[in-house]
């Protein structure tokens, strides 16, 4: 049965972001453009693109790198060691409308076939707690997110995956703040990566989505625009750094500074300006009446969004591989492709005849071969974790001794 866990939310439905009653349904635009539609045009000196150089395509070299991250993300017990029926925890960092926003993708995953059976997702965004009350490390957050990892039985060993969405409240911007609303909220989105991978020891990627559209916001209240539409800029300057080399990010080696850091689906637009993918924010058919909060089919969006994105993405195949608790028992692992036995100690079967490459959980070749076959003899490979690659499908393998 797959574990997913409606936890208690705590405190007040909101993200620091008080209710003001009456949407601003006329600010529903701000001549902005989306980042992933700027191309290699600029704003304040920075070229458009979810990845810089006008590009939303993830690198290759990181998506590699990706790619062998999500190989390690494996059921694990409370102390945080692999075990074959333990969990893996898929946990939401963030304000209120993260907490929305997750309901409806753990809503989605809920009736989701080909679910991880090991993944428990836990809503840890919580109202009333933006991003400077969550670099609080002594305070009220992390106490309300230790009590919902609880609840749901769940240990911070054993969270290796987080979704991040996160803002800070218009009452702690200062009066006439500009553009430098970017690099304040980059290096506090920074502080708080360094913290996570402190806190969660096994914690292996990070996803961000930005912000979605605050022109609706009540006056005084939220976190309006421009201010919404910096914070995804904030994360795009992180995320370029990463795969810059900067060390600050580094998520490799033996003292990793953050997680492995890339974007989920960008869910903010220009208001009713529709982008070129059909996806806007109208009022007040997608906000509540504070003009702050999603309302149902606002939920719906952006839910969808990331529900497609988890069960389809190179570098969360973890979320749709089921992990096998038999040797006889066949795995699905993404992408239609099937591996059984999997755990193995030395031949596996796949169900199509056509060329395959092994990787480490390192991203080292392994094993290849081009003959036509549908058995693979591993008895050769040390125990461990890999990754099988058959045309662009990819599966996780599990060596036995």
């Amino acid at each position: 049965m797959n574990k997913i866990i409606t936890t208690i939310i705590i405190g007040t439905f909101v993200a620091g972001l008080e209710t003001v009653s009456g949407q601003q349904c006329n600010n529903d635009s701000t001549g902005l453009i989306p980042i992933s539609e700027l191309g290699t045009n600029l704003f304040n000196g920075m070229q458009g693109g979810l990845y810089g150089n006008g590009q939303n395509e993830i690198p290759q070299n990181h998506l590699n790198a990706g790619i062998q991250i999500a190989s390690q993300i494996m059921p694990l017990n409370a102390q945080g060691n692999y075990e074959q029926n333990g969990k893996v925890g898929f946990i939401s960092m963030g304000m209120s409308n993260a907490n929305i926003f997750f309901a409806g993708l753990r809503d989605s995953a809920a009736s989701y076939p080909m679910l991880n059976s090991s993944i428990v997702m836990v809503n840890g965004a919580t109202g009333s707690m933006d991003i400077d009350v969550m670099l609080n490390t002594e305070g009220q957050y992390w106490t309300t997110l230790d009590q919902k990892l609880s609840i749901a039985g769940i240990t911070k060993e054993q969270v290796q995956v987080i979704w991040f969405m996160q803002a800070k409240h218009v009452s702690g911007i200062p009066p006439n703040e500009g553009i430098e609303h970017i690099e304040i909220m980059e290096n506090k989105f920074l502080q708080a990566f360094q913290y996570f991978k402190q806190y969660f020891p096994n914690l292996k990627q990070i996803y961000c989505s930005g912000r979605d559209y605050g022109g609706y916001n009540n006056p005084g209240s939220g976190n309006p625009e421009p201010y919404a539409y910096y914070t995804g800029w904030a994360f795009r300057k992180l995320v370029e750094r990463q795969i810059a080399g900067d060390a600050a990010l580094n998520y490799s080696g033996a003292n990793p500074n953050t997680a492995w850091l890339a974007w989920a689906d960008y869910v903010w637009a220009d208001g009713k300006n529709i982008r070129l993918d059909g996806f806007n924010w109208l009022c007040p058919q997608d906000v509540q009446n504070d003009g702050v909060h999603p309302n149902f089919s606002g939920k719906a969006k952006v839910a969808n969004l990331l529900f497609n994105f988890f069960k389809s993405d190179t570098t969360s195949f973890w979320f749709r591989n089921a992990v096998s608790t038999s040797l006889n028992e066949i795995q699905h692992t993404g992408s239609g492709l099937t591996i059984f036995p999997n755990p193995a100690n030395t031949i596996i079967n796949v169900d199509c005849k056509k060329d395959f490459q092994i990787y480490s959980s390192t991203g080292q070749l392994v094993k290849q071969r081009s003959q036509a076959t549908t058995q693979i003899n591993i008895s050769d490979l040390p125990s461990g974790i890999y990754i099988l690659k058959i045309d662009n499908q990819i599966g996780r393998l599990i060596k036995t001794e």
